[in-house]
Protein backbone atom coordinates (compact mmCIF):
# COMPACT_ATOMS: atom_id res chain seq x y z
CA UNK A 1 0.00 0.00 0.00
CA UNK A 2 1.26 3.31 -1.12
CA UNK A 3 2.10 6.09 1.50
CA UNK A 4 2.10 9.22 0.59
CA UNK A 5 3.22 12.74 2.30
CA UNK A 6 1.73 15.74 0.74
CA UNK A 7 2.96 19.28 1.79
CA UNK A 8 4.67 18.46 5.24
CA UNK A 9 6.03 21.49 7.26
CA UNK A 10 7.25 21.25 10.78
CA UNK A 11 8.68 23.48 13.41
CA UNK A 12 10.48 23.06 16.63
CA UNK A 13 9.44 26.53 17.97
CA UNK A 14 10.88 28.96 15.69
CA UNK A 15 13.50 26.60 14.03
CA UNK A 16 11.90 25.08 10.47
CA UNK A 17 12.85 21.19 10.67
CA UNK A 18 10.89 20.26 7.77
CA UNK A 19 9.21 22.23 4.45
CA UNK A 20 6.52 21.01 2.49
CA UNK A 21 7.81 17.49 1.99
CA UNK A 22 5.87 15.76 -0.83
CA UNK A 23 7.00 11.87 -1.06
CA UNK A 24 5.02 8.99 -2.09
CA UNK A 25 6.46 5.48 -1.34
CA UNK A 26 5.46 2.60 -3.62
CA UNK A 27 4.85 -1.43 -2.74
CA UNK A 28 7.74 -3.10 -2.23
CA UNK A 29 10.07 0.17 -2.53
CA UNK A 30 12.67 1.02 -0.37
CA UNK A 31 13.27 4.83 -0.15
CA UNK A 32 15.90 6.01 2.42
CA UNK A 33 16.20 9.53 3.77
CA UNK A 34 19.78 10.84 3.72
CA UNK A 35 21.12 14.46 4.85
CA UNK A 36 23.53 15.75 7.22
CA UNK A 37 22.62 16.18 11.13
CA UNK A 38 19.45 18.61 11.78
CA UNK A 39 18.23 18.46 8.22
CA UNK A 40 15.12 16.92 9.66
CA UNK A 41 15.45 13.12 8.35
CA UNK A 42 14.24 11.59 12.08
CA UNK A 43 11.76 14.13 12.26
CA UNK A 44 9.92 12.89 9.14
CA UNK A 45 9.90 9.22 10.11
CA UNK A 46 8.77 10.55 13.78
CA UNK A 47 5.65 12.39 11.76
CA UNK A 48 4.94 9.23 9.99
CA UNK A 49 5.16 6.93 13.04
CA UNK A 50 2.82 9.21 15.24
CA UNK A 51 5.75 10.34 17.44
CA UNK A 52 5.27 13.49 16.66
CA UNK A 53 2.24 15.49 15.13
CA UNK A 54 1.48 16.85 11.98
CA UNK A 55 1.56 20.52 12.20
CA UNK A 56 0.93 21.01 8.54
CA UNK A 57 0.14 18.77 5.41
CA UNK A 58 -1.04 15.00 5.52
CA UNK A 59 0.08 11.52 5.44
CA UNK A 60 -1.93 8.91 3.28
CA UNK A 61 -2.15 5.19 2.97
CA UNK A 62 -3.60 4.39 -0.31
CA UNK A 63 -6.74 6.53 -1.23
CA UNK A 64 -7.04 6.63 2.85
CA UNK A 65 -6.23 9.85 4.90
CA UNK A 66 -3.96 8.43 8.20
CA UNK A 67 -2.98 11.78 9.83
CA UNK A 68 -3.04 15.22 9.20
CA UNK A 69 -3.11 18.19 11.93
CA UNK A 70 -6.91 17.46 12.97
CA UNK A 71 -6.53 13.60 12.35
CA UNK A 72 -3.72 11.79 14.46
CA UNK A 73 -3.89 8.26 15.65
CA UNK A 74 -1.27 7.01 17.91
CA UNK A 75 1.38 4.83 16.97
CA UNK A 76 -0.37 1.91 18.13
CA UNK A 77 -3.30 2.05 15.58
CA UNK A 78 -1.70 3.18 13.05
CA UNK A 79 -0.32 0.00 10.40
CA UNK A 80 3.51 0.52 10.47
CA UNK A 81 6.32 -1.02 11.35
CA UNK A 82 9.11 0.51 13.21
CA UNK A 83 12.60 -0.54 13.91
CA UNK A 84 14.88 1.94 15.36
CA UNK A 85 18.85 2.10 16.21
CA UNK A 86 18.87 0.62 19.31
CA UNK A 87 16.08 -2.46 18.52
CA UNK A 88 14.30 -1.86 21.93
CA UNK A 89 13.87 -5.91 22.05
CA UNK A 90 11.78 -6.80 25.72
CA UNK A 91 14.55 -8.42 27.49
CA UNK A 92 12.67 -10.20 29.78
CA UNK A 93 11.44 -12.52 26.82
CA UNK A 94 12.95 -14.75 24.60
CA UNK A 95 13.42 -14.13 20.49
CA UNK A 96 10.15 -15.99 20.34
CA UNK A 97 7.97 -14.43 22.45
CA UNK A 98 9.29 -10.79 21.05
CA UNK A 99 8.68 -11.75 17.61
CA UNK A 100 4.90 -13.42 18.76
CA UNK A 101 4.07 -10.10 20.59
CA UNK A 102 2.00 -7.94 18.23
CA UNK A 103 0.06 -11.26 16.34
CA UNK A 104 -2.46 -11.31 19.26
CA UNK A 105 -5.25 -12.33 16.84
CA UNK A 106 -3.51 -15.40 15.93
CA UNK A 107 -4.12 -18.80 17.24
CA UNK A 108 -1.05 -20.16 19.28
CA UNK A 109 -0.25 -22.49 16.17
CA UNK A 110 -0.65 -19.56 13.85
CA UNK A 111 1.92 -17.88 16.04
CA UNK A 112 4.30 -20.85 16.07
CA UNK A 113 4.26 -20.85 12.36
CA UNK A 114 5.20 -17.30 11.53
CA UNK A 115 7.72 -17.47 13.94
CA UNK A 116 9.31 -20.19 12.70
CA UNK A 117 9.10 -18.18 9.26
CA UNK A 118 10.25 -15.31 10.06
CA UNK A 119 13.06 -16.85 12.00
CA UNK A 120 14.23 -19.25 9.39
CA UNK A 121 13.99 -16.17 6.72
CA UNK A 122 17.36 -14.09 8.23
CA UNK A 123 18.94 -17.41 9.47
CA UNK A 124 18.03 -17.39 12.87
CA UNK A 125 16.09 -20.38 13.25
CA UNK A 126 17.82 -22.24 16.25
CA UNK A 127 17.57 -18.94 18.24
CA UNK A 128 13.73 -18.93 19.20
CA UNK A 129 14.58 -19.64 22.66
CA UNK A 130 17.61 -17.54 23.34
CA UNK A 131 17.34 -14.04 25.22
CA UNK A 132 18.55 -10.63 23.57
CA UNK A 133 21.26 -10.04 25.87
CA UNK A 134 22.42 -13.01 24.42
CA UNK A 135 22.42 -12.48 20.38
CA UNK A 136 24.91 -10.02 18.93
CA UNK A 137 24.10 -6.82 17.45
CA UNK A 138 23.81 -8.38 14.53
CA UNK A 139 21.48 -10.77 15.38
CA UNK A 140 19.03 -8.50 17.66
CA UNK A 141 19.00 -6.00 14.74
CA UNK A 142 17.60 -9.41 12.61
CA UNK A 143 15.28 -10.09 15.06
CA UNK A 144 13.57 -6.53 15.69
CA UNK A 145 13.19 -6.41 11.82
CA UNK A 146 11.07 -9.58 11.67
CA UNK A 147 9.53 -8.57 14.73
CA UNK A 148 8.30 -5.96 13.04
CA UNK A 149 7.64 -7.75 9.72
CA UNK A 150 5.86 -10.65 11.58
CA UNK A 151 2.49 -8.44 12.11
CA UNK A 152 2.57 -7.85 7.88
CA UNK A 153 2.58 -3.36 8.36
CA UNK A 154 1.25 -1.24 5.95
CA UNK A 155 4.17 0.37 5.81
CA UNK A 156 8.14 -0.19 7.36
CA UNK A 157 9.61 2.54 8.68
CA UNK A 158 13.34 2.13 9.91
CA UNK A 159 15.82 5.01 11.92
CA UNK A 160 19.35 3.86 11.34
CA UNK A 161 18.63 0.21 11.85
CA UNK A 162 22.29 -0.71 11.20
CA UNK A 163 24.34 2.42 13.54
CA UNK A 164 24.85 0.17 16.45
CA UNK A 165 26.25 -2.74 14.08
CA UNK A 166 29.85 -3.65 13.66
CA UNK A 167 31.04 -2.47 10.46
CA UNK A 168 32.51 -6.04 8.91
CA UNK A 169 28.83 -6.90 9.45
CA UNK A 170 26.77 -3.54 8.31
CA UNK A 171 26.95 -4.87 4.58
CA UNK A 172 25.61 -8.58 5.22
CA UNK A 173 22.79 -7.14 6.99
CA UNK A 174 22.05 -4.13 4.54
CA UNK A 175 21.91 -7.39 1.88
CA UNK A 176 19.69 -9.39 3.85
CA UNK A 177 17.27 -6.85 5.31
CA UNK A 178 16.39 -5.55 1.69
CA UNK A 179 15.90 -8.85 0.60
CA UNK A 180 13.67 -9.32 3.25
CA UNK A 181 11.72 -5.93 2.58
CA UNK A 182 11.50 -7.01 -0.81
CA UNK A 183 10.32 -10.43 -0.56
CA UNK A 184 7.66 -9.21 2.28
CA UNK A 185 6.54 -6.39 -0.31
CA UNK A 186 6.32 -3.86 2.11
CA UNK A 187 6.95 0.21 1.16
CA UNK A 188 9.88 0.90 3.55
CA UNK A 189 10.93 4.38 4.50
CA UNK A 190 14.51 4.10 5.63
CA UNK A 191 16.67 7.24 7.85
CA UNK A 192 20.81 7.30 7.26
CA UNK A 193 23.51 9.28 7.77
CA UNK A 194 25.70 7.26 5.34
CA UNK A 195 25.96 7.57 1.84
CA UNK A 196 26.66 4.22 1.09
CA UNK A 197 24.63 2.75 2.61
CA UNK A 198 21.13 4.85 0.29
CA UNK A 199 23.01 3.58 -1.86
CA UNK A 200 22.88 0.22 -1.31
CA UNK A 201 19.65 -0.32 0.38
CA UNK A 202 17.37 2.13 -1.73
CA UNK A 203 15.86 2.06 -4.70
CA UNK A 204 15.00 6.08 -4.48
CA UNK A 205 17.25 8.63 -2.34
CA UNK A 206 14.82 11.55 -0.83
CA UNK A 207 17.43 14.33 0.28
CA UNK A 208 17.21 16.79 2.91
CA UNK A 209 18.84 19.93 4.05
CA UNK A 210 18.61 22.22 6.55
CA UNK A 211 14.82 20.73 6.35
CA UNK A 212 14.45 20.92 2.26
CA UNK A 213 14.21 18.46 -0.83
CA UNK A 214 16.97 19.22 -2.54
CA UNK A 215 16.83 16.04 -4.44
CA UNK A 216 14.87 12.95 -4.95
CA UNK A 217 15.61 9.98 -7.43
CA UNK A 218 17.72 6.89 -8.00
CA UNK A 219 20.94 6.19 -6.64
CA UNK A 220 22.32 6.30 -10.39
CA UNK A 221 20.75 9.71 -11.04
CA UNK A 222 21.92 11.37 -7.67
CA UNK A 223 25.34 9.93 -9.06
CA UNK A 224 25.19 10.83 -12.45
CA UNK A 225 23.48 14.20 -12.22
CA UNK A 226 23.74 16.25 -8.61
CA UNK A 227 21.74 18.72 -7.83
CA UNK A 228 23.47 20.47 -5.15
CA UNK A 229 26.39 20.24 -3.41
CA UNK A 230 25.91 18.07 -0.34
CA UNK A 231 24.59 15.56 -3.16
CA UNK A 232 27.49 16.19 -4.99
CA UNK A 233 30.31 15.51 -2.71
CA UNK A 234 28.59 12.91 -0.70
CA UNK A 235 26.73 10.70 -2.57
CA UNK A 236 28.57 11.82 -6.28
CA UNK A 237 31.89 11.98 -4.63
CA UNK A 238 32.92 15.16 -6.14
CA UNK A 239 34.93 17.71 -5.15
CA UNK A 240 34.06 21.54 -5.54
CA UNK A 241 35.66 23.82 -7.18
CA UNK A 242 34.96 27.61 -7.20
CA UNK A 243 35.58 29.59 -10.24
CA UNK A 244 34.40 32.73 -12.55
CA UNK A 245 33.30 32.41 -16.01
CA UNK A 246 36.02 33.95 -18.95
CA UNK A 247 35.36 33.55 -22.43
CA UNK A 248 34.45 29.89 -22.60
CA UNK A 249 36.41 28.37 -19.81
CA UNK A 250 35.63 28.18 -16.15
CA UNK A 251 38.93 29.83 -14.39
CA UNK A 252 39.73 28.71 -11.20
CA UNK A 253 42.53 28.44 -9.06
CA UNK A 254 44.10 25.43 -10.34
CA UNK A 255 43.65 26.33 -13.67
CA UNK A 256 40.63 26.98 -16.34
CA UNK A 257 38.25 24.31 -16.94
CA UNK A 258 36.54 24.21 -20.54
CA UNK A 259 32.80 24.51 -21.18
CA UNK A 260 33.32 21.33 -23.52
CA UNK A 261 33.86 19.24 -20.12
CA UNK A 262 31.05 20.56 -18.55
CA UNK A 263 29.30 17.49 -19.37
CA UNK A 264 25.26 19.06 -18.38
CA UNK A 265 26.15 22.47 -20.15
CA UNK A 266 23.50 21.53 -22.69
CA UNK A 267 20.97 21.45 -19.82
CA UNK A 268 21.74 25.00 -19.02
CA UNK A 269 19.31 26.98 -21.46
CA UNK A 270 16.13 25.12 -20.97
CA UNK A 271 15.56 24.49 -17.12
CA UNK A 272 15.69 26.63 -13.67
CA UNK A 273 18.76 25.40 -11.45
CA UNK A 274 18.81 25.84 -7.59
CA UNK A 275 20.99 28.77 -6.96
CA UNK A 276 23.12 27.84 -3.16
CA UNK A 277 25.81 28.75 -1.29
CA UNK A 278 29.16 26.68 -1.87
CA UNK A 279 28.05 24.82 1.75
CA UNK A 280 24.73 23.92 0.64
CA UNK A 281 23.10 25.83 3.80
CA UNK A 282 20.67 28.90 1.81
CA UNK A 283 17.45 28.33 0.96
CA UNK A 284 16.92 27.46 -2.71
CA UNK A 285 16.07 30.32 -4.88
CA UNK A 286 15.04 29.74 -8.99
CA UNK A 287 16.97 31.58 -11.56
CA UNK A 288 17.72 30.59 -15.14
CA UNK A 289 20.35 28.52 -15.75
CA UNK A 290 21.37 30.62 -18.83
CA UNK A 291 22.34 33.57 -16.45
CA UNK A 292 24.76 30.86 -14.58
CA UNK A 293 27.66 30.54 -17.82
CA UNK A 294 27.53 35.02 -18.52
CA UNK A 295 30.51 36.18 -18.28
CA UNK A 296 32.28 37.22 -15.08
CA UNK A 297 29.36 34.52 -13.16
CA UNK A 298 30.54 32.77 -9.98
CA UNK A 299 30.11 29.19 -10.24
CA UNK A 300 30.77 25.86 -8.88
CA UNK A 301 31.90 22.78 -10.35
CA UNK A 302 31.44 19.78 -8.82
CA UNK A 303 34.88 17.36 -10.37
CA UNK A 304 35.30 14.00 -10.27
CA UNK A 305 38.84 12.52 -9.40
CA UNK A 306 39.67 10.07 -11.13
CA UNK A 307 39.21 12.44 -14.40
CA UNK A 308 42.24 14.85 -13.56
CA UNK A 309 45.95 14.25 -14.20
CA UNK A 310 48.95 15.97 -13.30
CA UNK A 311 51.68 16.68 -15.05
CA UNK A 312 54.76 18.51 -13.54
CA UNK A 313 55.28 22.61 -13.34
CA UNK A 314 56.86 25.08 -11.94
CA UNK A 315 54.07 25.60 -9.05
CA UNK A 316 52.59 26.86 -7.13
CA UNK A 317 50.51 23.76 -7.00
CA UNK A 318 52.59 21.03 -5.15
CA UNK A 319 51.55 16.94 -4.33
CA UNK A 320 51.24 17.47 -0.46
CA UNK A 321 49.99 13.51 0.08
CA UNK A 322 49.63 10.48 -1.54
CA UNK A 323 47.32 7.55 -0.31
CA UNK A 324 45.85 3.82 -1.04
CA UNK A 325 42.18 4.12 -1.23
CA UNK A 326 41.97 -0.16 -2.54
CA UNK A 327 40.82 0.35 -6.26
CA UNK A 328 42.36 3.61 -6.54
CA UNK A 329 45.78 5.97 -5.58
CA UNK A 330 44.76 9.26 -4.14
CA UNK A 331 47.16 11.98 -4.94
CA UNK A 332 45.85 15.41 -3.41
CA UNK A 333 47.42 18.68 -4.36
CA UNK A 334 47.34 21.77 -2.27
CA UNK A 335 47.90 25.55 -3.66
CA UNK A 336 47.15 27.61 -0.59
CA UNK A 337 44.85 26.76 1.68
CA UNK A 338 42.58 24.87 -0.90
CA UNK A 339 43.31 21.31 -2.12
CA UNK A 340 42.44 18.87 -4.82
CA UNK A 341 42.02 15.23 -5.42
CA UNK A 342 43.38 13.38 -7.58
CA UNK A 343 42.59 9.72 -8.50
CA UNK A 344 44.32 6.90 -10.40
CA UNK A 345 44.21 3.41 -11.11
CA UNK A 346 48.02 3.10 -10.88
CA UNK A 347 50.20 4.90 -8.47
CA UNK A 348 51.28 8.40 -9.16
CA UNK A 349 55.00 8.86 -10.36
CA UNK A 350 55.52 12.37 -9.29
CA UNK A 351 56.97 12.29 -5.79
CA UNK A 352 55.14 14.21 -2.50
CA UNK A 353 56.19 17.61 -2.74
CA UNK A 354 56.61 18.06 -6.64
CA UNK A 355 55.28 21.21 -8.12
CA UNK A 356 52.32 20.44 -10.81
CA UNK A 357 49.57 21.52 -12.69
CA UNK A 358 46.41 19.75 -13.26
CA UNK A 359 45.05 18.61 -16.56
CA UNK A 360 41.80 19.03 -17.11
CA UNK A 361 41.88 17.88 -20.45
CA UNK A 362 39.92 14.68 -19.87
CA UNK A 363 37.86 16.17 -16.49
CA UNK A 364 34.52 15.38 -16.10
CA UNK A 365 32.67 18.61 -14.37
CA UNK A 366 28.91 19.39 -13.38
CA UNK A 367 27.95 22.59 -12.61
CA UNK A 368 25.50 22.67 -9.70
CA UNK A 369 25.27 26.48 -8.55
Amino acid sequence: MTIAFRGISHKFGKQTALSNIDLEVEDGEIVCILGPSGSGKSTLLRIAAGLEPIQQGAIFLGDQLMADAVVNPPPEQRPIGLVFQDHVLFPHQTVAENIAFGLHNQSKAQRETMVEQQLASVDLADMAQRYPHTLSGGQQQRVALIRALATEPSVMLLDEPFASVDTPLRRKLREQARLTLKAAGTPTLMVTHDPEEAMDMADRILVLVDGITVQLGTPEALWKSPKAAFVAQTIAGLQSVTGQVQGDTVQTVFGNIPFSRITNRHDLANHPVEQRTNDAKALPEQAPKEDVLQEGATVTLGLRPHTLSLKSAQGPAVISDRRFLGQRYLTLVTLGEQQIRVETSEQEALPIGTFVEINFASAEALIYS
